[in-house]
């Protein structure tokens, strides 16, 4: 009888699979949850860490199943490059955010105008009790807006405000941001509001949007407020929503517009 040595296979290869795959499941479960309502957003923000944690480990796993694979000739290599491929792709997310985190100030709440911030009504209602709270900004946090976001300003458009409240309301529902409630500038109410919600793509964390219209001249102006929920730092969200909320404003008005 001839005796046969059992081809050695790497554990660590098997759990960089495990770990990688089952992030996955519960990083749908906190997006999932999260826009439907069913999670809070504190609940949703532990569920990603958790799903990213088991990503960074299905890497590791992966990193440690090929050294050995290369070093003893152990079998498993399928399964670590799976785990590392997976592993990587489900990393992404995190690190992007963590790109834009450094690359970004440190702010939740952006404006066009710093002085007079259009305020917050309908949302007051509307935020959960783990959202941070709504205040005016201090001077360090105005010093940093005005010189991280210099191109976010107030708009002066040379047309009713009854106009540009009806191209703003068109882009709030092109959007599908939910709309909290409007109030068109009319004769005898010279300014115009609209509030909603805005959310993001794939984890649906919510952010409020307040626009204020009002007659300025012979033209009309239009400032707008973007504030996140949860956290204390918005990656830049805020800032991005504003200026392609104003491009598209403008190339609605045909591009006629003032700073």
């Amino acid at each position: 009888m001839v005796a046969r040595l059992r081809e050695r296979r790497s554990a660590l290869a098997v759990w960089s699979w495990r770990f990688s795959i089952v992030s996955v499941p519960i990083l749908v479960i906190a997006a999932i949850g999260h826009h439907g309502g069913l999670m809070s957003a504190t609940q949703a923000f532990a569920a990603m860490a958790l799903g990213f944690s088991f990503a960074g480990f299905g890497v590791i796993a992966a990193i440690g199943a090929l050294e050995a694979i290369w070093r003893d000739g152990r079998k498993g290599l399928g399964p670590a490059i799976r785990g590392l491929i997976l592993g990587l792709l489900v990393l992404v997310v995190p690190a992007l955010g963590a790109v834009r985190l450094v690359t970004h100030p440190r702010l939740h709440d952006i404006s066009t105008d710093l002085d007079d911030p259009p305020a917050f009504v309908l949302a007051l209602a509307d935020r959960p009790g783990d959202a941070q709270p709504l205040s005016d900004s201090d001077d360090d946090a105005i010093a940093l807006h005005e010189d991280s976001y210099p191109d976010i300003v107030s708009r002066h458009y040379p047309v009713g405000p009854a106009r540009v409240f009806d191209d703003a309301s068109t882009l709030v529902s092109q959007r599908g941001w939910r709309l909290l409630g409007g109030q068109r500038p009319e004769e005898g109410v010279p300014i115009g509001r609209i509030e909603a919600v805005a959310s993001t793509t794939v984890f649906g964390f919510r952010h409020d949007v307040v626009i204020r219209i009002e007659a300025d001249g012979e033209g009309t102006l239009f400032d707008m407020r973007s504030a996140a929920r949860n956290g204390a730092h918005d990656l830049g969200v805020n800032a991005d929503r504003i200026r392609a909320f104003l491009r598209d404003l403008d190339a609605a008005l045909q591009g006629i517009s003032e700073e």
